[in-house]
């Protein structure tokens, strides 16, 4: 009798069992990361913005940040920057990066508020914008 037939069958065993955790594990972490995203989804189509739930909602179609021929989406940032500042959005690098060295550039942004007709504003760089709802 051979005695590492029995020993290779523990080891295969063994491997199988450390590769279903892995993959248990990897499945679990993508399952909270898709649930986390359409919370998120979902959030945004109802216009549920966090915890300033008196704020009036302001939906951003588009944000794009840059000069002529390099600018960033910025759409993501200017989210953010409306739900932490109340609507205020200061135009600059924080948002994506410097797409224009040493260029002038500017920020803008399309927005709504409910179905009203888009609203379309630009600021240059480290000029302040304030999105409202508010007429």
């Amino acid at each position: 009798m051979n005695i590492n037939v029995p020993v290779m069958r523990i080891a295969a065993i063994l491997a199988l069992t450390a590769a279903s955790a892995s993959a248990f594990a990897q499945s679990a972490e993508y399952r909270r990361g898709y649930d986390d995203g359409y919370a998120a989804g979902q959030r945004d189509a109802r216009g549920d913005r966090g915890p300033h739930r008196g704020w009036p909602r302001v939906f951003v179609e588009d944000a794009e940040y840059g000069a002529h021929g390099a600018a960033c989406d910025a759409r993501r940032a200017v989210r953010a920057e409306i739900e932490r500042n109340h609507g205020n959005v200061l135009a600059g690098n924080q948002l994506c990066g410097d797409p224009a060295h040493g260029q002038p550039k500017r920020l803008r942004i399309v927005y709504r508020c409910g179905d009203s007709e888009a609203v379309r504003v630009v600021a240059r760089e480290n000029e302040t914008l304030q999105l409202s709802c508010r007429h």
